[in-house]
This record gives structure tokens, C-alpha cells and sequence, in this order.
């Protein structure tokens, strides 16, 4: 892999991992469009390296107080909603790996992706918003199981669960927060169950490797910051009809130029 390829990904990465619009589904676009074979397995992992320490920087006072008060609510709240993804991740994991590295369903998943952020955006708003640590234990589960169903590359994993806390009425700057804290958890225990499968461990003084990992670091807590102010002033219908005109660009060419697909 070339330094170029290591430090577009690793961005890629970076800025689509907490915007809800797919990082996966985007990696794999960027690899169709640009016609490169799939990357390593170490490469992959420490990407997403990259992007939990963005998160770790980003919430370092949250993942403090969590870490000071480990049984408070919230902790038992996220993970609550971690069981599910991680259940639902180790039953379909062979499943869908041959539809991730394919991207047959990309077009299809960036649609409904969209149609999902607007969907919820034509609610009506709550009059009293609840807090994330005020939900109910069993709104905690259902935010788990949208976050499992981004098991598909591009069903966006904070699109889903944004989606799903804001439809439960969870406050917009508070569902924000909560799927990213939710994050950690996630993306910490899929790339260590990765990395046990990763063989050639001379890879790791590549250099690609880590201006990947550190470009995706950098964008991906330029990425947090921006979402964290832009939620509370705006709405998620750009990235709604983003990723709406992007499926359907995708699933033209899937189903009758077949240029890239």
C-alpha cells in the first residue's frame, strides 16, 4: 500500500466514522471507485485504532467520570446497549463479510441510511426531551440492536443509533454524546477480536500503517468536534439526502453501467 492510499483511507476513516453517513460504507466505496484490492487486515484495525483514540481525546472528561463511577446508570445503560451489537456482530459476523468486501448492497444501505435520517427528522420534537441517562433500560437495548444492524457496511453505526435515540426522545446533544461513548466499546472489542487474526506482524513498521492511523486519529476528532456543535444547531437532513443521492448513484451503476460495481 502506497503512503497516499494509507493517508486517503485513514482520512476516509477519520471523517466519516462519527458523521452518520457510513465510514465502512465509504471505505469500500473509495476502493470500487479508485479500483484497489482490498486492504490488510492489520491496516483495517489499527484505522479504527486511529479513530478510538479521536474518541478517547474528544470525551476524555465523560470516559473519566465513567471510569471514577463504573455502576453508575450510564455505565449500565451503555452496556445495555453494547450486549446486542456484540451478540449480533459474533452470530453474522461470516454472513456478511462476503457481502462487506462485495459492496452488492451498498446502494441499497446508503438509501436506507438516508431515508432513516429524514425520517426522523419529520417527528415532531419533544416537548421535554430526556436525558441519555434518564432512558429507559429497554430504550438502551433497542439503541444496541440499530447499532448491530450497522453490521452492514453502509448502514451507518451513528446514523442508526442517532436515529433511534432521537425517535426514542432522547435530547439531540445528549444522543450525540451517548453514541459516541457507545463507540468505545465497540470499536476497541471488534479490532482486538481482528487483531488476533492478523498474521504477517512484521506490517507494523510500515510507515503507511501509521500515516493511516494518525490520519484517521486527526480527522476523526475534527469529525466529533464538528458534530458535537453542528447537532445542536441544525439537523441531520444533509447528511440524510448525502447519502440518499449517494445510494442512488451507486445502485445505477450496480444495476446498469457497472463501472465501478
Amino acid at each position: 500500500m502506497s503512503l497516499f492510499q494509507a493517508l486517503l483511507l485513514g482520512t476516509v476513516q477519520g471523517f466519516t466514522e462519527f458523521l452518520p453517513i457510513s465510514s465502512s460504507g465509504h471505505l469500500v466505496l473509495v476502493q470500487h471507485l479508485l479500483h484497489w484490492k482490498g486492504d490488510s487486515l492489520t491496516f483495517d484495525v489499527f484505522l479504527h485504532f486511529g479513530t478510538l483514540l479521536a474518541v478517547l481525546i474528544a470525551l476524555r472528561k465523560e470516559l473519566r467520570e465513567l471510569a471514577l463511577h463504573p455502576f453508575s446508570r450510564l455505565t449500565i445503560l451503555l452496556t445495555l446497549s453494547t450486549l446486542p451489537t456484540v451478540a449480533i456482530g459474533l452470530l453474522f459476523e461470516k454472513t456478511f463479510e462476503s457481502i462487506f468486501h462485495s459492496g452488492a448492497t451498498l446502494g441499497i444501505e446508503f438509501f436506507l441510511t438516508g431515508t432513516l435520517l429524514l425520517y426522523v427528522e419529520s417527528l415532531p420534537p419533544k416537548k421535554v426531551p430526556t436525558l441519555a441517562r434518564d432512558m429507559h433500560y429497554q430504550s438502551a437495548f433497542w439503541i444496541g440492536l440499530a447499532q448491530g444492524a450497522a453490521i452492514f457496511p453502509a448502514l451507518s453505526r451513528s446514523g442508526l443509533t442517532l436515529c433511534t435515540a432521537l425517535g426514542l426522545g432522547i435530547d439531540r446533544s445528549e444522543a450525540v454524546r451517548y453514541s459516541f461513548l457507545l463507540s468505545v466499546p465497540i470499536i476497541l472489542g471488534a479490532s482486538l477480536f481482528k487483531l488476533k487474526n492478523v498474521a504477517a506482524m512484521h506490517f507494523l513498521l510500515s510507515p503507511a500503517l501509521f500515516i493511516g492511523m494518525g490520519s484517521s486519529a486527526l480527522t476523526g476528532y475534527l469529525a466529533i468536534r464538528f458534530l458535537l456543535k453542528f447537532i445542536a444547531k441544525a439537523s441531520l437532513r444533509p447528511f440524510g439526502v448525502y447519502t440518499i443521492l449517494l445510494g442512488v448513484l451507486i445502485m445505477s451503476d450496480q444495476w446498469i453501467f457497472h463501472r465501478f460495481f
